[in-house]
């Protein structure tokens, strides 16, 4: 070492590195050689794992290096709780590091500096650029191009130091059983090899490492990224050999084939009725734990049989027939990664496909989780939950990665304010049952919706307000209920609404405009049905006509009744275009006041009688709405619409009218809400929504 450099050639390999300098009488040491690992998960590690580093300082300890590894952490991440600050490392050695789960290099190049500086680093190895590529998208030139910035802020904090730069390391997808980064990170690798030849000098050296001999993500992985036990040797063979061109140790001499040494833990076991249940202490890192089993009565059987699926708790229970004893054994996982087995324990007490088990939910107790439960039969020993986010994937059902033994479920980590269908299907051992009838559940919450969709007739068009002049094919107003109800985190509108439409307008000429399955969560509104039940030409025959016209009352509540299909049929519609949308149908409000004295025109027009009749064929079709909106599974808020039209306060000849009477200069906008009663429905609606993000909802499938 010259300057705090190392040489090639230099002599490194001896026990302490001691330079005697008699001086006086004195003898002085040479300190030994601060080496500071960075990286992110792959070099941290987690809960149980060995690490490359572990490795890695075993080897340099046999290769006689005087050493110490530097760092600001010691920490192992969690993976089972997710959290920092673990320390259940199998084996004892210097844990000093610099190393995060989940860093990318683009960080890293700015902190490395301060790193160096304050650990006072003369050896960096660095084994960073998986999660720019993964998960930030980053292209292997940038990448590159941070490993330079990365090699020159170190080389701020000191001139002198060693670079040794890892190569990358592909990833493997367990699930689709595809390899993954393998171009990218080939490309990077090479990248990083022509970076290391032209910026190492003689006083401050860069090389990078091979890739890890025979390095294959699907092998020498437990989950397809992080490293098994044997893929932390072989990265740590790979540093080690870097580190010996630049004269520091020798070449690897040591295993690259190794098995994780987490050992099963003890098995306490409970006698239950027909059954056994087993409980355990949970072993660090675990995620999982196989159940080996040898059956001593009536088999006497003398070795172990591993049962094919891990159990994820600590506690399983298992039937069986009465007086059936069994030694029972746990083997840790960690997801791919098997450890070694623990004692076993007997226990004193076959496959036939479950049943279909019935589904109950309700939203949770938080907006990010849903509660599910479930009869239970008897031939199940799990059961697989299943979730279709109806908002973003409607189409692919999603099963979470383990069957759970009981028979409630409370999914968490779910979008405030979403739907999501579910299901369950029943497993005994390895057979699946039929899956249960789904139900879908809204979470509670504000959700965050991508288009907001504004349906339906001259009611949603806003053709009360005299700014819809302007529209003189729908009468469209920019001043309309559903733009007045637009919370600032919802997005604009886009207002489909045209005055005269019916039900089947809708279908054939509105309900079209909502693009089929849209991603992310939708609001749909609408107003529908008044044309349908023949309100305008009934209203307009009543007003003209010198008869009454209460004798048309009968008639007029069959084409109202008559409307509850086609209502229906079209919610439905809309729910099956927009499974994850919100969809919110309004009533009509009470348009005109029995009783009242009103303006000559409606005084000579309609009379009391005439008046209590309309008010009752508006309420008829409300009631038809409510309950088509109920069956088909949407919500209706007509009942806050006439509650904040209050009756007859705010009808056409009300105390404080919100409703317009005749509009001779505008006859399409009579009988309509003018500007309050926009604003009137608009508060209706948020009345409901505030109801259903408070209370979630819940409804079956179409």
């Amino acid at each position: 070492m010259n300057g705090g450099v190392w040489r090639r050639g230099a002599l490194v390999g001896a026990m302490v590195l001691a330079m005697v300098l008699a001086t006086g009488g004195a003898v002085f040491a040479a300190a030994p050689l601060r080496i500071m690992v960075v990286g992110d998960s792959i070099t941290q590690g987690s809960s149980g794992d060995i690490t490359w580093r572990y490795h890695l300082y075993q080897h340099l300890l046999n290769a006689s290096v005087s050493f110490d590894l530097v760092g600001d952490r010691t920490d192992l991440y969690n993976n089972v709780t997710n959290q920092h600050g673990d320390q259940t490392y199998p084996y004892p050695f210097d844990r000093d590091h610099h190393a995060q789960w989940g860093r990318p290099l683009t960080f890293e190049k700015d902190t490395v500096q301060g790193a160096v500086s304050s650990t006072g680093a003369q050896v960096v190895l660095v084994l960073l650029g998986i999660n720019d590529l993964a998960w930030f998208s980053h292209s292997p030139a940038q990448v590159a191009d941070d490993m330079r910035t990365f090699v020159s802020n170190a080389r701020a904090a000191n001139p002198s130091v060693t670079i040794v730069i890892g190569h990358t390391l592909s990833r493997y997808d367990i699930f689709g059983k595809v390899y993954l980064n393998q171009a990218d990170t080939a490309d990077l690798n090479a990248r990083y090899d022509a970076l290391a030849a032209s910026m190492s000098t003689s006083a401050s050296r860069v090389v990078t490492t091979a890739d890890p001999a025979g390095w294959d993500p699907a092998v020498h992985t437990w989950d397809g990224t992080h490293p098994n036990s044997t893929g932390e040797a072989r990265i740590a063979a790979a540093f080690a050999n870097a580190l010996n061109r630049v004269g520091i140790g020798r070449s690897f001499v040591g295993p690259t084939n190794v098995t994780w040494p987490s050992t099963g833990p003890a098995v306490s076991t409970t006698s239950l009725n027909r059954a056994a249940r087993l409980n355990w202490s949970a072993t660090p890192g675990a995620t999982g734990y196989l159940v080996e089993q040898r059956v001593i009565k009536p088999s006497n059987e003398t070795t172990f049989t591993r049962l094919p699926y891990p159990v994820s708790d600590t506690t399983w229970t298992t039937d069986g027939l009465a007086g059936t004893q069994v030694d029972y054994r746990l083997v840790p996982t960690k997801g791919l990664m098997t450890g070694q087995p623990g004692n076993h324990s007997r226990a004193v007490f076959g496959g036939v496909v479950p049943g279909r088990v019935t589904l109950n939910g309700s939203p949770g107790p938080t907006a990010n989780e849903s509660r599910l439960s479930w009869t239970s039969t008897a031939e199940a020993t799990g059961y697989y939950i299943e979730m279709i986010d109806l908002a973003r994937a409607p189409d692919s059902w999603t099963r979470l990665p383990w069957a759970v033994s009981a028979t409630s479920f409370n999914p968490g980590l779910l979008n405030a304010g979403n739907w999501y269908r579910w299901r369950v299907v029943p497993v005994n051992g390895l057979l699946e049952g039929p899956a249960s009838v789904p139900i879908e559940i809204r979470t509670t919450g504000v959700p965050q919706y991508t288009r907001f969709f504004a349906l339906g007739d001259s009611y949603s068009a806003g053709i009360g307000n005299q700014d819809s002049k302007a529209d003189a094919q729908c009468g469209r107003s920019p001043n309309t209920w559903a733009y007045l109800a637009k919370a600032p985190w919802d997005p604009q509108p886009e207002l489909f609404a045209c005055s005269g439409a019916t039900t089947l307008d809708v279908d054939l000429y509105q309900k079209g405009l909502i693009p089929w399955h849209a991603p992310g969560p939708t609001l749909i509104t609408m107003t529908i049905g008044g044309n349908d039940a023949g309100f305008g030409p009934e209203l307009t025959n009543c007003i003209l006509l010198p008869v009454q016209c209460t004798h048309r009352e009968p008639a007029l509540n069959d084409t109202i009744d008559a409307l509850y299909n086609p209502l229906r049929l079209l919610y439905r519609d809309l729910r099956l275009r927009a499974p994850g949308a919100d969809i919110f149908v309004a009533g009509y409000p009470q348009l005109v006041a029995p009783g009242l004295p009103c303006p000559l025109a409606i005084n000579a027009a309609l009379d009391d009688d005439e008046r209590r009749m309309i008010v009752r064929l508006g309420g008829r079709l409300n009631s038809v709405i409510q309950q088509a909106a109920f069956d088909a599974g949407v919500v209706a808020f007509t009942g806050e619409v006439t509650g904040r039209f209050a009756g007859n306060q705010h009808a056409a000849c009300g105390t404080d009218p919100w409703i317009n009477d005749l509009v001779f200069s505008y006859r399409e906008s009579s009988f309509h809400p003018f500007e309050p009663g926009n604003l009137a429905y608009a508060l209706a609606l948020n009345d409901r929504r505030v109801l259903v993000n408070t209370n979630g909802a819940v409804r079956s499938v179409l």
